[in-house]
C-alpha cells in the first residue's frame, strides 16, 4: 500500500492547514471540518488492513533498463566465460544449465533479494536453460553462443499462489480445504504452493496443540499469503470413552455430555503435567472418579459406570435404631412391647445404605403437641440435599396451621419452598394417631394422611419437581427432622420400592 504524506492532501499552503504546523495561518471553522473528514478518509483503508491476520505480497517486477551487477569476473584470457540468469519476476528459482546434447553442466538457486544466478561457462557454445519455482510453469531458454558475459532473462508465468507459515510447532500438519497440504518443519515453518485465487479454509493441527482454524483470500496467482505468529496453546486431547448422556467433569467444571456413539472428545488446556480429578454423572448410575495425571497430547480415558441399586423394601417397628443414621436429640420412647420413636430436631435422621428410585412407603405418626411433623425424601448420603415435607398441625408456631408444605433442601442450606401449600382437610387431635403414604414415581411424589381413629383418607396432594436439577434428586433415601421446632412420634415404617412393569 503507498504511504501518502498528509502534506500531499493538504496541498501544502493552499488547505490552510498551517502546513501541519510549520507557522501558516490557521484554518478557517469551515477548512477545518472538511480537513477532518479528508483526515478519516485517509486514515480508514490504514486500520481496516491492520485488522487482517495475514500480509499478501507479490515479487518484484524488473526494469526493462534495469542495470545487471555481475558478481562474476569475466575471464580475460582463455576459453569460459560467464552466463548471467535473471529470474523475472525476482525469485530464488531453481536454474538448470544443459548443453545442447542434453547433459547436466550446472544447477543453482537464484539468490533471493535480485533473482539472479551466475555460471562460468565455456565460451562460444550454446546453452539450455530451464528455470523453476513452485507456483509458477517452468520455462526453457536457448541462449546464443556464450561471449566473455551474456545475460538471459527468464520470465516465470504465475499458476498459483503460496501460503508462508512460520513459528509453529515442528511437525504440525496444515491442511488447506481440509487437504494436507505441508507439515512444518523442526524450525516451524512451512510453505505450501499451488493454492489457486479464491478463499480458502486454513487449518493447522498438532496431538499436543488447539487445532487452529482460519480463512485467506487469494486475489491472483503469484501472491503469497503470510501469516504472523498462529496462536496455538498447548493442550490434552482428551478422548473420553463410556455411557451416552454421561457428564464429564475436571475438577468439578462441566467439560461436555458424551454422545450417543459413547464418545467425547476434550481439548483441555494445560502447558505441563498436571494431576487433574476427571469425573463423571449419569442418572441411574453411580457417580465415577478417577485422579489422572494429563499432560499435553493424545489421552484415552475410559469411564465404568456402575448402575445405581435400588435397596430391597425395609420395615422398621422402632425396637431400636441400628437401622439410621441418627441426630443426638432422637430417642426411642415406651416400653418393651411398644416401642415408638420420638423425633426432635432440625438436623436430619435417615436410614443408612438404603437408595431408592421409585417407591411406597408408610408410616403412623402422632403429632404430640399438634405443631406438626415433617418427613424427607430422596436424600444424598451425606444428608445435605432433599425433598422435605411440614405437616403443619393446629397449634403450628413457625408456619400456617393446617397445610401441607413442600421444600428443597440444597447443600445444607435452608429449606426453600418448591411448591403452593396443600389445606389440610384432616382434623388433626393430639390424642389420635394418623397413616401417611406416600407414593414417588419420577419426579412425582403423592401424598394422602388416614385417620386411624375414623378411617377417613385425605388427599395431600400430588407435587412434581419440573426443575432443572430434578435429576440430581432422583436417588436417594428417607428420613425424619424437626422444621419448626415441633416434636412428633414415628412407628411402623415400611417401604417397598416401586419397580416398573
Amino acid at each position: 500500500m503507498k504511504t501518502t504524506s498528509l502534506n500531499e492532501h493538504c496541498g501544502y499552503v493552499d488547505c490552510g492547514y498551517g502546513h501541519c504546523g510549520y507557522g501558516l495561518k490557521r484554518p478557517s471553522a469551515e477548512r477545518l471540518l472538511v480537513g477532518l473528514s479528508l483526515l478519516v478518509i485517509w486514515l480508514w483503508p490504514v486500520e481496516v488492513l491492520a485488522q487482517r491476520r495475514y500480509t499478501i505480497t507479490r515479487p518484484k517486477e524488473r526494469s526493462s533498463s534495469e542495470t545487471v551487477r555481475v558478481k562474476t569476473a569475466a575471464r580475460q584470457a582463455g576459453s569460459r566465460g560467464v552466463l548471467v540468469v535473471l529470474v523475472e519476476p525476482v525469485l530464488p528459482g531453481q536454474i538448470v544449465v544443459r548443453g545442447i546434447d542434453g547433459k547436466d553442466l550446472a544447477r543453482a538457486t537464484a539468490d533471493q533479494e535480485n533473482g539472479q544466478a551466475e555460471f562460468s561457462l565455456p565460451l562460444a557454445k550454446p546453452y539450455k536453460i530451464e528455470v523453476s519455482h513452485p507456483g509458477y510453469a517452468s520455462t526453457s531458454i536457448q541462449s546464443r553462443p556464450l561471449s566473455r558475459q551474456t545475460v538471459i532473462r527468464a520470465r516465470l508465468n504465475a499458476q498459483w499462489a503460496s501460503l508462508r507459515l512460520r513459528d509453529l510447532p515442528a511437525r504440525a500438519q496444515v491442511l488447506i480445504d481440509d487437504r494436507e497440504k505441508g507439515v512444518a518443519d523442526e524450525s516451524g515453518s512451512t510453505v505450501i504452493t499451488e493454492i489457486p485465487p479464491g478463499e480458502h479454509r486454513l487449518r493447522i493441527i498438532h496431538p499436543d496443540y488447539n487445532d487452529y482454524v482460519d480463512t485467506f483470500e487469494v486475489v491472483e496467482a503469484g501472491e503469497e499469503v503470510s501469516f504472523g505468529r498462529i496462536p496455538l496453546t498447548r493442550v490434552a486431547r482428551l478422548d473420553v470413552e463410556g455411557p451416552a448422556g454421561a457428564l464429564i467433569l475436571i475438577d468439578g467444571a462441566l467439560q461436555g455430555k458424551i454422545n450417543e456413539s459413547g464418545r467425547l472428545q476434550i481439548l483441555y488446556e494445560l502447558d505441563q503435567v498436571t494431576e487433574r480429578t476427571i469425573s463423571a454423572e449419569l442418572v441411574g448410575f453411580q457417580s465415577w472418579q478417577a485422579k489422572l495425571a494429563l499432560s499435553p497430547g493424545p489421552r484415552k480415558i475410559q469411564v465404568e459406570m456402575s448402575p445405581v441399586i435400588t435397596s430391597a423394601g425395609v420395615s422398621d417397628f422402632f425396637d431400636s435404631l441400628n437401622q439410621w443414621q441418627t441426630p443426638p436429640e432422637w430417642r426411642v420412647i415406651g416400653d418393651a412391647r411398644n416401642k415408638r420413636l420420638e423425633v426432635r430436631g432440625a438436623q436430619p435422621g435417615l436410614l443408612k445404605g438404603l437408595i431408592y428410585r421409585d417407591l411406597q412407603a408408610t408410616f403412623t405418626v402422632w403429632f404430640g403437641e399438634a405443631k406438626g411433623a415433617s418427613w424427607i425424601v430422596k436424600i444424598d448420603p451425606e444428608g445435605r440435599n432433599y425433598y422435605l415435607f411440614h405437616l403443619a398441625g393446629p397449634k403450628s408456631t413457625g408456619a400456617t396451621p393446617r397445610r401441607f408444605y413442600t421444600y428443597l433442601v440444597r447443600n445444607g442450606g435452608e429449606p426453600v419452598e418448591v411448591g403452593t401449600p396443600a389445606p389440610l382437610l384432616a382434623d388433626i387431635t393430639t390424642q389420635a394417631s394418623y397413616t401417611i403414604n406416600l407414593t414417588i414415581r419420577d419426579y412425582t411424589i403423592q401424598h394422602t394422611i388416614t385417620s386411624n381413629e375414623t378411617g377417613e383418607t385425605n388427599d395431600l396432594g400430588i407435587w412434581t419437581d419440573v426443575s432443572a436439577e430434578r435429576e440430581k434428586h432422583l436417588f436417594g433415601t428417607f428420613g425424619f427432622r424437626s422444621l419448626h421446632g415441633e416434636v412428633f412420634i414415628v412407628d411402623d415404617l415400611n417401604i417397598e420400592p416401586f419397580r416398573k412393569p
